[in-house]
């Protein structure tokens, strides 16, 4: 029963988040770079914060994709290693890949929100741009939280669900 809750809530925060990222951050940083290569280039007057800009928007983006690219098995393997694999090995290098991620994103969670704290004390923004960086930080922690959820929930990678209009994993 709390795994399956796990699983229903992982999985629809996944979605919230590749939706973000797909459909928010990443439009937005390529609306930034056009803007950024027009003016720097076309109008000699390029914008001062657009760096700091385009590596927050680079962030979420990838952050935000990240539980969504397990689920549907995006992620990098070696191939080459795991299809000559038994299926016993194979569900065994899913197991430990899953923990491993697991420990490595439960970790990383931790030290976001940890590092957010101090961010907020010392009121860390970016170099040109004036902006706080921990919202940022914290949103890093919250995708490691989903992120570590899918991979409780979902430990072999494998497709959850499925697409009949267009024969997808989704």
């Amino acid at each position: 029963m709390i795994a399956e809750a796990l699983d229903r809530w992982s999985e629809q925060a996944s979605r919230w988040l590749y939706n973000l990222g797909v459909y928010g951050a990443l439009p937005a940083l390529f609306i930034l770079v056009t803007l950024e290569v027009v003016l720097r280039y076309v109008f000699n007057a390029p914008l001062q914060w657009s760096r700091d800009a385009n590596g927050l928007l680079l962030l979420i983006t990838l952050f935000s994709a990240l539980p969504h690219a397990w689920d549907c098995s995006y992620h990098i393997r070696m191939e080459m290693i795991y299809d000559r694999l038994s299926p016993g090995w194979r569900s065994f290098a899913d197991v430990l890949s899953a923990l491993a991620g697991f420990v490595f994103f439960f970790l990383l969670t931790i030290q976001a929100f940890r590092f957010s704290h101090y961010m907020i004390l010392t009121s860390e923004t970016g170099e040109d741009l004036d902006a706080p960086l921990w919202p940022f930080m914290v949103f890093v922690g919250l995708c490691g939280i989903v992120f570590s959820a899918r991979l409780l929930a979902n430990p072999s990678a494998m497709p959850t669900s499925r697409d009949e209009d267009s024969n997808q994993w989704i």
